[in-house]
């Protein structure tokens, strides 16, 4: 690999670096030897982790910013609807999608973000796809309960895994779940008073993941915590799109605690 590229490929996901070295590694090694394959999928309990770096890899492939790329085509579970689920139409305008050759760049891209939801149709429309790949098409399928994918879908991706954090999960996550609890007995002032706090800080994305990795594995089992997750999954989207109004995502969410 050129050393541009290898830069780039550094300073792309140099936020991720201490917690996906190998990860790192592993493409940097695949782009030198010209072999990329046609799908990937990333395993872990680091929702944002694998995203990112999905994103940044992204990036890299195509010279352009994950939003509003002509040749890539994201694909996850609508945070408006009451089931949580990709479904097969998802997959077809995916199909569609990738039939054409890349507008701009060398590859046509695909993200598939919390794979694991899909429907059983949507699940073996993707795998006629994975089985005749596109030419110049790459997959990037996002997981944390890969169990719940089929085994002929897993057959016919590369498997990269990302390992969580242990202390990630026994200290962030604890200490921003008991902020989260403290905010929700607050009042109405207090809590779009927090949430101008929060968005001027910055940092209120990786928070938002916190908040959303403790409640799902905390709470995953119990039914009554749907809701909060689902607006929770929605926050995250929300916040991850420069075009929408992230203060106003925060103080939506909050009230609605």
């Amino acid at each position: 690999m050129p050393p541009t590229k290898s830069l780039r490929l550094f300073c792309l996901v140099k936020n991720n670096m201490n917690c996906f070295e190998k990860q790192k590694k592993y493409f940097e090694n695949i782009l030198h030897d010209n072999l990329l394959g046609h799908a990937y999928l990333f395993v872990g309990q680091d929702l944002k982790g694998k995203r990112l770096f999905a994103e940044d890899i992204c990036m890299l492939l195509t010279g352009k910013n994950f939003d509003n790329n002509p040749d890539l085509r994201l694909i996850q579970p609508d945070t408006e609807k009451d089931i949580y689920k990709i479904y097969i139409e998802d997959i077809r305008d995916l199909k569609y999608f990738m039939s054409f050759k890349p507008y701009s760049s060398k590859y046509k891209l695909a993200v598939i973000d919390n794979a694991d939801a899909m429907t059983i149709e949507a699940a073996n429309s993707l795998l006629k796809i994975l089985e005749e790949p596109p030419a110049k098409s790459v997959f990037f399928i996002l997981s944390s309960k890969p169990r719940l994918l089929p085994k002929t879908v897993l057959s016919r991706c590369e498997t990269v895994v990302f390992p969580p954090k242990p202390e990630i999960q026994t200290e962030e996550m604890n200490k921003a779940l008991t902020e989260l609890r403290k905010v929700a007995k607050q009042g109405m002032a207090e809590r779009i008073k927090y949430a101008k706090k929060l968005h001027e800080k910055d940092d209120y994305a990786a928070l938002v993941n916190l908040w959303l990795r403790s409640l799902r594995l905390q709470l995953s089992n119990k039914p009554t915590s749907a809701p909060i997750l689902r607006r929770l999954l929605h926050l995250s989207y929300v916040i991850s799109q420069p075009q929408y109004n992230h203060r106003l995502a925060l103080e939506n969410f909050l009230i609605q605690l």
